[in-house]
């Protein structure tokens, strides 16, 4: 995003919110940001930048969400709740002289606690927030993804990968109503709110209660990536790449236990390479599976795309864009993705994407694919 405003000669300066204060800290990551953007602030995030307040904080918004099942609950002890940090925030946007300010989420706004409405440049900037996540519809997501998970995995594996959502699983609440509540009051303080997915467009269009303009607007950007003259040795029919989050885990699932056995009966020694933080959890799902590789390291994320034909998205459950998608494109490979895969993504970038809620056809796609014969897309 910041790279396509830059080219159209605005200057862009970004507000980021860190964990961890000795990556935030780290020249290697301040480099980077002085290369992308004409001036930044790196603000401590949910845990106040691991501040013992932060902890409190963190507990006390668990609780708020058990409690009252608001799956947008926030806490008091925020940076920015501060009087003073608040103030501070403010005046170094007021002399950026900003015009628009893009919020990538809805716990931007929360994030950012007082700053937003002291914000003046002579005239207020147009705030901007992406809605990419129905955080709402994910919570209850989450729930039915977890279950399938739990209901596959031992409790000592349970225990030892997922402890602290297994426990919240079984102590959270979600409280409809009042969280699209929450999530209106957070739309307020925009201007306008963009929302990628059409499916998200049409169900926030039906429910918004906010004063917030909505408008759809699909992820078109792709980063160009500088291709490796690198050759991998190992090659794979097909890849699947993620972070340990619990959707991610499911889409091996539905590999492992739907989609697979079509592919098998046809070519028993189909080879699928799993990378990414997903290593860190994905070993119970694929013990015992034959010709499934995970590689537990990936420093440099394009010797994954050398080493498949075919990126796999199977993908069950989510909201947003899928960052593997986009990723997968920049890198030219053909994508084997699943509707909630490619969602908020225009047809334009998805011309050479087989996307299919099928699993039969989602099977022989792959295996087209990995003869690089020409396929049929589906829809």
């Amino acid at each position: 995003m910041a790279e396509a405003y830059k080219k159209r000669g605005w200057k862009v300066y970004c507000v980021s919110f860190f964990r961890d204060p000795k990556l935030a800290g780290s020249s290697e990551v301040n480099s980077a940001y002085k290369e992308l953007f004409s001036d930044f602030l790196l603000l401590p995030g949910w845990n106040r930048g691991g501040h013992p307040l932060g902890a409190v904080g963190q507990v006390w918004r668990e609780v708020q969400r058990a409690l009252t099942g608001n799956v947008l609950s926030s806490h008091p002890f925020l940076f920015t709740n501060s009087v003073e940090n608040s103030r501070r925030v403010a005046r170094k946007l007021n002399q950026w002289q900003t015009d628009a300010i893009y919020l990538a989420k809805p716990q931007s706004v929360q994030l950012l606690g007082r700053v937003l409405p002291q914000l003046s440049n002579g005239r207020k900037p147009l705030v901007v927030m992406s809605a990419h996540d129905d955080f709402v519809n994910r919570a209850i997501a989450y729930r039915r993804t977890y279950q399938r998970l739990f209901d596959v995995l031992s409790l000592p594996e349970i225990l030892r990968d997922h402890a602290n959502a297994w426990i919240r699983h079984h102590l959270e609440r979600i409280d409809v109503a009042g969280s699209r509540q929450a999530e209106a009051e957070i739309f307020d303080a925009c201007h306008l709110v963009r929302v990628e997915s059409a499916d998200e467009f049409a169900n926030y269009s039906a429910i918004n209660r906010s004063k917030a303009k909505l408008s759809h607007k699909p992820f078109s950007y792709v980063a160009p990536v500088q291709q490796s003259r690198e050759t991998t040795t190992q090659a794979f029919d097909a890849g699947f790449i993620g972070s340990n989050d619990v959707m991610n885990l499911d889409a091996v699932l539905y590999l492992r236990d739907v989609i697979l056995p079509i592919i098998r009966k046809a070519a028993p020694e189909f080879r699928v390479l799993v990378a990414g933080g997903i290593s860190s959890k994905v070993g119970p799902l694929i013990e015992g599976v034959a010709n499934i590789t995970v590689w537990d390291r990936l420093d440099d994320v394009s010797k994954f795309y050398r080493a498949i034909h075919v990126a796999a998205v199977p993908l069950r459950a989510g909201t947003g864009v899928s960052i593997k998608v986009l990723e997968a494109l920049s890198f030219g490979k053909r994508i084997v993705s699943t509707p909630v895969g490619v969602r908020g993504l225009p047809n334009k970038l998805l011309a050479d994407a087989i996307v299919t809620g099928d699993p039969n056809e989602f099977a022989h796609a792959l295996l087209r694919e990995r003869t690089g014969s020409a396929c049929t897309r589906a829809s």
